[in-house]
């Protein structure tokens, strides 16, 4: 039996919670990543966000595109961590930009922002099925 001192133990504690953490990064993450194949072309919008959301969730990063991890104020132990993942994640977006595309998409800093940008310029309605619907409500009485 090995006798363990209490500072093994919070060394051991610290790591585990690190790993949890939502701002953790693993050794095999940089901003060269590609962490999806599909490369976004414009009209495959649908295609590049779906395996996107699926790698961010992956990597537990979805949270700070989808907006539920917000940017901690100036004074915050936490703004350094928040600034380096958004980074990482500002990266991995615009790795999986077709180059000429990329070219023409606005540089944003914040990951949300470029998400949400790149969605509301590529995402396609349908404007005709939408206008059928609103005649058809329009008729209803």
């Amino acid at each position: 039996m090995t006798k363990t001192d209490g500072n093994e133990n919070k060394k051991e504690s610290v790591a585990t919670e690190n790993k949890t953490s939502k701002y953790h990064l693993s050794t095999n993450d940089n901003p060269g990543n590609i962490i999806t194949q599909v490369q976004l072309k414009g009209e495959n919008y649908d295609e590049w966000a779906r395996a996107m959301r699926t790698a961010l969730r992956a990597k537990k990063k979805f949270a700070f595109i989808n907006g539920s991890v917000k940017q901690p104020p100036d004074d915050s132990s936490e703004q350094e961590d928040w600034w380096t993942v958004n980074s990482m994640l500002v990266s991995w977006i615009l790795n999986t930009i077709e180059p000429t595309l990329r070219s023409t998409i606005t540089h944003m800093e914040i990951a949300k922002e470029l998400w949400d940008d790149i969605k509301e310029r590529f995402s396609v309605g349908n404007g005709p099925r939408i206008q059928q619907l609103k005649s058809e409500l329009a008729e209803c009485k």
